[in-house]
Order: C-alpha cells, then structure tokens, then sequence
C-alpha cells in the first residue's frame, strides 16, 4: 500500500507543486455575494483580489462540505492508499471536523486525521515535509511522526497593511493581543497554539520586512521556507531571495496567498512560513 497526503486549500500551496508531488487539496469555500466559488479551482488569486478591489461587499468563506472530502477520499481508497490528512487548525476553521464526518464512511479504510494548528503556507510546509516523507518510502507511522516533528518546528508570520480585513471578517476575536488601527501601525500577526495572535506592530513596511528577516535568522538552519504575497510579487521575490541562503537546499517556495486567505488577510498582506532544522 502507497501513502497519500490530502490537505485543504488554506495551505496555500502552489498548484503545480502539489501536483507535482501528489498531493490533493481539497478547496475551501469563498461567497462573494450570492456567488460560491472553490478556493483556487473556480476562483484564482489574481480575478479574487481584483474583484476583492472593487465589490461593495467583502466576501466571506466557509469550510468543504463532507462531500467533498468524500469525492477526495474516495479515489484514494478505492485505489488502495493510506491517507494522511493534513489541515488548518481547528480553532481557526471547522475544516478538520468536515473530513471527520467524511472519515466516517470508510470504516475500513486507513485515514489519520491531523490538526496542524497551522494556517496558509506553514501548514504547507508541513504537508510538504509529510510529503518527502513519502517519497522516501517511509512507513505510515513514520511518516505520521514527521509531519508532527515539522509542525512542531514551523513559524509563519504575515505582515498586514490594515486589520480591516480580520474586522469585517469576523477573525478580530481570534488575534490575541493585536495593536487597533487607530495607532498608525502595521500588525504582524502569527499562529500559536492553533490560534492567530499578534507578533509585533512596525511603522513602516519596511521595518516589518525585516523584522522577518529577523525571525528566520533565528529560526534558520532551516529545513523548508516559503514566502507568499497578495499584490506585491516583487517585494516578495526580493524577500525569498535574501531568506535562500538560510535553506539547507536553497529552495524557497513563493506563492500568492488564495482567495481563502486574502478574504481575512486583504491586499498587500506578505508572508513568510518556516521549518527549522533544529527545532522552534
């Protein structure tokens, strides 16, 4: 029997290395209006944030159905596969209860089930670890191990032009400790526990492009980075660029954050997402 990773569009992978490595993503929900669209299937990044730009109403999102989960299942384990099923926290989203239910009609089957208490590109680094795992032919167990030993070992932080997005999208509760807007300062918010808090506040873009830096430098050697971006690809290329000499193999993944995301996260958010070698 083979191993198959399955996680959900908050990863924020990019598609093609998804495909590449055999992994599926199962896709969010995002409503603009009385329009549904699958994160990254119906709605790509590029149309969400022009639309995102100009709509009256801001877009709200919603975990897969069962169903779908499901329809992603279903192949793999009629195929013969083991799944391991990686996904956003659980205090974040009711994704991880979704495939539970769906978990359910294959009684037979061997599915794990794991709560990264992560979100976007640090649990696509984990389902990246998971993944090479796998390729190295590792057992169920050990690649099980592994992707806790990652999560364990994994920072993301997001530098935010404004909170208005986490506001109206009903997300303010769940940032512990973050600075309101009325001080002129931009958050840097992170994950903890499953649960986004607030990093630090900077005055400048600037400032917090390298208070990244920073972290990674802290963080580093480091296994695996990531760096993901809204509408600045540039700043963010420059970014990935100077965090590359602190990856074992040199490799940083840069992706644009999805529709998902971009709802609670806005324009102009940029990120980054690292795995240590040594541990957090």
């Amino acid at each position: 029997m083979s191993i198959k990773i399955v996680t959900d569009s908050t990863a924020d992978l990019p598609s093609e290395l998804a495909t590449k490595l055999g992994i599926t993503v199962v896709p969010l929900n995002v409503q603009f209006g009385e329009d549904t669209f699958l994160d990254g299937i119906d709605l790509h990044p590029e149309e969400f944030f022009q639309r995102l730009a100009t709509e009256k109403q801001l877009p709200t999102t919603s975990q897969p159905s069962p169903g779908k989960f499901i329809e992603a299942y279903k192949p793999l384990v009629d195929a013969g596969h083991d799944i391991i099923s990686i996904h956003v926290s659980d205090k974040l989203s009711g994704t991880l209860n979704s495939a539970r239910q769906a978990k359910e009609q294959f009684k037979n089957a061997h599915i794990e089930l794991i709560d990264s208490e992560q979100v976007t590109l640090s649990l696509g680094l984990i389902v990246l670890a998971a993944a090479a795992e796998v390729k190295k032919g590792s057992k169920f167990d050990a690649v099980i191990e592994e992707t806790k030993n990652a999560a364990a070992k994994v920072k993301v932080l997001g530098l935010l032009d404004t909170i208005e997005y986490l506001k109206k999208g009903g997300r303010i509760g769940k940032v512990k400790g973050f600075v309101g807007s009325i001080l002129k300062v931009r958050p840097i918010i992170t994950a903890v526990d499953g649960i986004v808090h607030s990093a630090t506040s900077v005055r400048s873009r600037a400032a917090g492009l390298q208070y990244m830096l920073t972290i990674a430098e802290e963080y580093a050697p480091l296994a695996r980075a990531g760096v993901l971006y809204s509408t600045t690809p540039e700043e963010a290329k420059e970014l990935a660029e100077k965090i590359r000499p602190l990856v074992s193999d040199g490799e940083v993944v840069l992706t644009r954050v999805g529709p998902v995301i971009g709802t609670h996260a806005g324009p102009g958010v940029i990120g980054l997402a690292v795995q240590s070698e040594n541990g957090s």
